[in-house]
């Protein structure tokens, strides 16, 4: 049985934004006298807020909708909160939703993600639909709308995708009455997956496997000519378009008149001062256009903006000072291979979409028997990419991956199951159905687009575009990766332009050692204060959190600081703001 190898760009970005296993901070807990959580004790996701009747426009009622409710954050609170607080003419949203559906509103009850707010709208009829309002930190403004609306218009009415109707949107603030972007769709029928996927038995999660895979054959039968985000041709002017929709020889699914491709709406490509920047943004008619557009992306904004030791999570920041002249070195590098990182295969380079985020909150299922999926929620930031990139488990399934063999062998029960216990046992039998689950997805799906050396050629890509945010560790050793490989690569043929002395590899072993034992660090000590990421926990926690947290440094032992201080020399203590107020608040 042959495991997946999992490079060490890959260890290292994950430790860079997903919680791992904690192991030293039990000391630490002790310390401060609090007992360590385990990870399922995590504050729970947003959660709905009541139901709000509203008559009229600027009440403290209004203003509940327009700021985040659903959490507190402990460090940069100022930023997170202007980020998704969205102003808009309540009695405007009322009157457009009661000429779309011919009955007026009596309540909204608001549901809020990090980046948009939904409300579940109540007639007086008893008919229920759904309104979202963008928030400014979901991407830029009219492509983020207009994009997502064509993409759901398309995957319902070309591809047969189950995708709510849209009843009514507006992608231009300042021309309509509500004030705001808004989307007013059907609600989605059936139930959340994340309120049934625990209690379904593995008959009923097969079913969810199957009918999801089939649906995104459906988005994969449709190949397009160039990469980027999918409009309709008004929104996007005719020199940001792609001269036709369907790639050459593929099949068509009709409406070339009305849809095309454009630019990428994304917010990574518009974060912070990339707003208004004048980048690369597609389309692009080639991979290799993609990816070198990253680094291009990253180059000039680093060049201009970059503000050193200033990073919106300190809990994703690096120890030590970062060098705009080494980030810059780094992503030139990263171009000068980015062909050996582009696949032959022809099926995997297609120009394909796919659904961002299929978290179980985005899935909904048949509330009978047989729990097939009936709806898909979120389209926000889907885009038509190389398939090669876009095609990934979904996150309910893909949390046993890595433990999962790779190919065709199947997961085995672990060795020495007959000799365990009954509760061992059976915790075991509930591992190995979980990763049966995902390898009947992979088998279904995946296989088909599978790619000789995937995590090397993926994970430099992934790097280039946030060596800022995560630092430039995951990127030098997404390259180092890539050297090491360079004959199972696409240039084979050719020399790799990267050369690493025996001392600079020396040297990144000791960088990334000390990263892992960084980040080990920070997300014991999130583990340990019942934290999510960016320092998120809701509202009734944040008094007890926050209290804890301004006692806690000062009854820290000294030996015990003395001891991350020779491990971690810097301003350690990452429960601190680190965007300075002004910026923040523009």
């Amino acid at each position: 049985m042959k495991v997946a190898r999992t490079p060490v760009s890959a260890r290292i970005l994950k430790a860079a934004t997903i919680p791992r296993n904690p192991n030293v901070y039990r000391k630490f807990a002790t310390a401060v006298s609090i007992s360590p959580p385990s990870y399922l004790s995590l504050p729970p996701p947003p959660v709905p807020q009541p139901s709000v009747n509203t008559t009229s426009y600027g009440t403290d009622a209004n203003e509940d909708l327009f700021r985040y409710t659903s959490g507190r954050w402990l460090y940069n609170e100022s930023q997170q909160m202007a980020q998704r607080y969205t102003k808009f003419n309540v009695v405007g949203l009322h009157n457009v939703i009661a000429s779309v559906c011919g009955s007026p509103v009596v309540a909204m009850e608001k549901k809020e993600g990090l980046f948009n707010k939904s409300l579940m709208v109540t007639l007086a009829n008893g008919r229920r639909v759904t309104a979202r309002i963008k928030n400014p930190i979901a991407g830029p403004d009219h492509l983020m709308t207009s994009s997502e609306v064509a993409t759901m218009d398309f995957a319902r009415n070309n591809l047969g995708i189950p995708v709510p109707k849209i009843l009514a949107w507006s992608s231009k603030a300042s021309s309509n009455e509500v004030g705001a972007e808004f989307i007013i769709m059907e609600t989605a029928p059936g139930v959340q997956l994340s309120t049934v996927w625990r209690t379904m038995d593995s008959r009923q999660k097969k079913n969810v496997v199957n009918s999801l895979a089939a649906i995104e054959k459906n988005m994969l039968n449709a190949k397009f000519s160039q990469y980027g985000s999918l409009y309709y041709k008004e929104d996007v002017p005719e020199s940001r378009r792609a001269p036709r929709l369907y790639a050459e020889g593929a099949r068509r699914f009709g409406s070339e008149d009305k849809f095309c491709i454009g630019p990428m709406a994304h917010r990574t490509f518009y974060e912070d001062e990339r707003a208004d920047m004048e980048l690369d943004r597609g389309p692009w008619s080639s991979p290799a256009d993609y990816l070198r557009s990253l680094a291009l992306r990253e180059e000039a904004w680093i060049s201009r903006h970059a503000k050193p030791n200033i990073h919106d999570d300190p809990f994703r920041n690096v120890p030590g000072p970062q060098v705009q002249e080494e980030h810059l070195r780094a992503l030139e590098q990263y171009r000068s291979i980015v062909p050996a990182l582009v696949p032959s295969s022809r099926k995997v380079l297609a120009s394909n979409l796919w659904h961002p985020d299929l978290n179980p909150g985005n899935v909904f299922v048949s509330d009978d028997d047989e729990r097939r999926v009936v709806s898909i929620i979120d389209w926000q930031g889907c885009w038509a990419g190389p398939a090669y990139l876009q095609m990934t488990a979904p996150s309910f399934l893909a949390g046993t991956a890595g433990d999962v063999p790779s190919g065709l062998d199947f997961p085995e029960l672990p060795i020495g199951y007959e000799d365990m216990s009954a509760p061992s046992q059976a915790m075991s039998r509930e591992e190995h159905k979980a990763k049966m689950l995902y390898k009947l997805y992979e088998i279904k799906q995946l296989y088909p687009y599978r790619i000789d050396n995937r995590e090397t050629r993926t994970m430099a890509v992934r790097a280039a575009g946030r060596t800022w945010k995560d630092g430039i560790l995951p990127l030098r050793l997404a390259l180092l990766d890539v050297c090491s490989e360079w004959n199972k690569l696409s240039c084979a043929d050719q020399p790799c332009p990267l050369r690493f002395s025996r001392e600079e590899v020396n040297a990144l072993k000791r960088q990334r050692d000390r990263y892992l034992d960084w980040h080990d660090f920070l997300d014991d000590l999130r583990s340990t204060f019942g934290m999510r990421l960016y320092g998120w926990v809701s509202p009734t926690e944040y008094p007890s959190k926050r209290a804890l947290l301004d006692g806690t440094r000062s009854r820290l032992p000294t030996a015990l600081t003395n001891e991350i201080e020779a491990i971690l020399p810097q301003d350690w203590w990452p429960f601190r703001d680190t965007v300075p107020v002004a910026q923040a608040t523009a």
